[in-house]
């Protein structure tokens, strides 16, 4: 009896067992798991900067006593900026006008008034173009300099649709913020969205098992 146990020990690989089980174990809580997640999924937006570039790469090109300078029609513009803003539905779930809380518009500050939108480009989704404007207040200092920046009022964000738009601002180099998110039951993501630590363990396990 001693020999047959050792015999059947040495022929059968018991860590290879082992190691497999716990892998199944693991792969089925993580599948578990993405499903349940995947059903309640929270909206997601996303926003970012592509670009903020002066006009005059130099500044002592610019302003009242340089040789060049910029009009907007009749107006000067004595800093000129483009701003390259981008907003993204991340989720995979649709964001309607509906989650717009009282039909606030989502506000994006640049730190000083837009003059212009130049350009708008969408990926997915409907033309939001109607749906952009520009705003200028005051901000926290009623007599303060005019800041401003661009917002976009109640519309259909799509699930996976991203757009561009394209600004023309007066003023420094400023951070930009979202002023204003009145989204309901939506998550603020600043930034594109980036692939986690823990999703890249479980694509990697995925990826393991299925060999």
């Amino acid at each position: 009896m001693g020999m047959l146990a050792g015999q059947w020990w040495q022929s059968v690989d018991v860590w290879a067992i082992v190691v497999s089980s716990l892998v199944a174990l693991l792969v089925g809580w993580l599948g578990a798991w993405a499903t349940l997640r995947a059903g309640n999924q929270k909206r997601q937006i996303g926003w970012w900067v592509e670009a903020n570039t002066s006009l005059f790469a130099l500044p002592q090109y610019s302003g009242g006593s340089g040789p060049l300078t910029v009009n907007l029609g009749n107006t000067r513009v004595e800093k000129p900026r483009i701003i390259e803003l981008v907003i993204a539905n991340l989720g995979k779930r649709d964001v309607p006008a509906t989650m717009f809380h009282d039909g606030a518009p989502l506000k994006f500050s640049f730190g000083a008034p837009v003059l212009l939108i130049l350009e708008y480009k969408a990926k997915l989704g409907n033309d939001l173009s109607q749906s952009l404007d520009t705003y200028a207040d005051h901000g926290a200092m009623p007599t303060g300099p005019l800041v401003g920046g661009l917002q976009l009022k109640p519309t259909l964000l799509r699930a996976g649709q991203v757009i561009t738009v394209t600004v023309l601002v007066d003023g420094d180099l400023r951070p930009a913020r979202c002023a204003d998110f009145p989204l309901i039951d939506v998550e603020e993501i600043e930034g594109p969205l980036r692939v986690t630590a823990f999703r890249a363990v479980l694509e990697a396990v995925k990826a393991e098992w299925n060999q």
